[in-house]
């Protein structure tokens, strides 16, 4: 489940990559998804993050890290 967040959180970068604010959001919560696939530990604060910051399928991505 985390590597599909990580994937989602791939393509809404690459989607709304013209705009820069949500840019310079996004970016970090990228790397942090990219990150949180290896520990088990849970990553609740980035996956409220996601959903509410990376909309359309940060929602998607953030269900996903908040499930596990």
């Amino acid at each position: 489940m985390r590597q599909a967040s990580y994937i989602l959180m791939i393509v809404q970068t690459v989607l709304f990559s013209f705009l820069l604010l949500p840019l310079a959001w996004m970016i970090p919560m990228t790397l942090a998804a990219k990150k949180a696939q290896t520990d088990g530990q849970p990553h609740i604060a980035l996956g409220v993050c996601a959903i509410i910051f990376a909309w359309p399928l940060g929602l998607v991505a953030g269900i996903l890290l908040l499930v596990e």
